[in-house]
């Protein structure tokens, strides 16, 4: 063998047991996924920690001005985005069984209560009392609050592209990788609302009660 037929040799790689199908940490989107979950994780975590420190450094927080906030809306929010994080719990089974129609109905559900979600939020929006530069506790919950509303947006868009090519068939019970980490993405978003409604919807009551 020549030696340019040996340095040829040095890059060869047998892929012949590798698969291009990959639905889980075996795929590098999937820990790509993971690691921006982990950073919004982190922005979340500064949000309530501010939160936090703000109420501790202002005796009267909220504003005294202001009644405690309403939670039928964000209770509703809270329930639609839970219920959403089984809708595509079930797309994501049902796909594994190559059921690939009950996959697309699963998924556009997510979307269409995400789109509830998103028109409640915005009518949220609307009822607030106070504007974004009015004062700190103003700014923090429209900061908070449109962080998330952005967040919901950009799930329904990734999982309304996974659905259009759902029906395309484009995704089976082997080719499902894209489902796997919108999934990852998606249940980020609702799980994050729990922090976000706690401190926003139920902090200021129990503080207003402990203030009264």
């Amino acid at each position: 063998m020549s030696t340019t037929e040996l340095n040829d040799a040095r890059f060869v790689v047998d892929a012949t047991d590798l698969s291009r199908f990959h639905s889980g940490s075996d795929a590098p989107i999937w820990w790509g996924i993971v690691g921006l979950v982990l950073i919004e994780m982190s922005v979340v975590a500064a949000f309530v920690i501010s939160y936090f420190y703000l109420l501790m450094s202002n005796p009267q927080w909220p504003p005294t001005d202001y009644p405690v906030p309403e939670l039928m809306l964000p209770t509703v929010s809270l329930v639609l985005l839970l219920i959403s994080c089984v809708t595509m719990y079930m797309a994501g089974k049902t796909l594994n069984k190559g059921q690939v129609t009950a996959f697309v109905l699963y998924t556009v559900a997510s979307v269409a209560l995400a789109c509830v979600v998103l028109v409640i939020r915005w009518q949220q929006f609307q009822n607030f009392e106070f504007s974004l530069d009015q004062h700190v506790y103003g700014s923090l919950v429209w900061t908070i609050s449109g962080f998330h509303f952005l967040h919901v947006v950009s799930a329904a868009i990734g999982t309304a592209v996974v659905a259009i090519l759902g029906m395309m068939g484009f995704f089976s019970s082997t080719q499902r990788i894209g489902v796997v980490v919108d999934t990852l993405y998606w249940n980020f978003v609702a799980l994050a609302w729990i922090p976000f409604y706690l401190i926003l919807y139920w902090v200021p009551r129990i503080t207003h009660t402990a203030g009264g």
